[in-house]
């Protein structure tokens, strides 16, 4: 037990709620520390992001079995397979509801790379799908690669009501058309001639959440120190 004055105070601080006190600090802010390393390697990731946008678009006409490394930039040659064009529901921009635009651009008959080629709204009605411009012949088109789509619910069991779908998945799309399709996703970029909107796409690699949480760490350490450290004195003069 350790005894002294502070400010006119005696005290004694006792073991047991000392060594709790120290153990919770000591665990907050290795808590921290591993936050704050998250942080840091997450900006290596964006920094290398970064770096890899600068750099020229990887030509992926003859995609193979291996996906590329996501958020890459990417040029595709082919043809527009119209007859497999698909919406993707419950898009919602600028508070404004519509649909993704989906469509493969072929590089044969039955060997395509599923496009997304941007967002259009649907004017308040759902009974009519708007139309989509689509140019003809060889095109080139560039983007950015995503991962095919994950786990996700469906909101109903009608996930796939003709061109309307709730979600787009690269396996669903090889289904439904019958095509040999890229282990990837192309999001379109460049300008929006077709009227189709294309926003950047740009990865949320969650670095301002692992410094939030290291502050938020750092914070239980200050205030389990401070009230700890009191939980654990006891009074045993008067102020002078």
């Amino acid at each position: 037990m350790l005894e002294f004055t502070l400010a006119g105070r005696s005290f004694r601080i006792r073991f047991w709620p000392a060594v709790a006190c120290l153990l919770v600090i000591a665990l907050t802010l290795m808590a921290a520390r591993w936050q704050t390393a998250r942080a840091h390697y997450k900006q290596s990731l964006e920094d290398a992001y970064v770096l890899a946008q600068a750099q020229p678009p990887l030509e992926l006409t003859a995609w193979g079995a291996d996906a590329p490394p996501d958020y890459i930039r990417a040029s595709v040659k082919g043809t527009w397979r119209t007859d497999a064009l698909i919406f993707a529901d419950n898009q919602v921009k600028d508070g404004q509801a519509g649909y993704g635009v989906y469509m493969p651009l072929c590089q044969t008959a039955t060997r395509c790379v599923l496009v997304a080629r941007g967002w259009v709204g649907h004017g308040g009605r759902r009974d009519r799908l708007p139309t989509v411009s689509t140019p003809q012949g060889d095109q080139q088109v560039e983007g950015v690669v995503t991962a095919p789509a994950g786990r996700f619910v469906e909101l109903s069991d009608d996930a796939v009501q003709g061109r309307v779908w709730q979600n787009v998945t690269v396996d669903r799309a090889s289904r439904a058309f019958g095509l040999e399709l890229a282990p990837f996703i192309l999001v379109q970029g460049g300008g929006a001639d077709d009227g189709l909107r294309r926003d950047a796409v740009r990865p949320d690699f969650g670095i301002n959440k692992h410094w939030m949480y290291a502050a938020q760490w750092y914070g239980f350490a200050l205030v389990t120190l401070v009230s700890g450290l009191y939980a654990a004195m006891r009074k045993t003069g008067d102020k002078s």
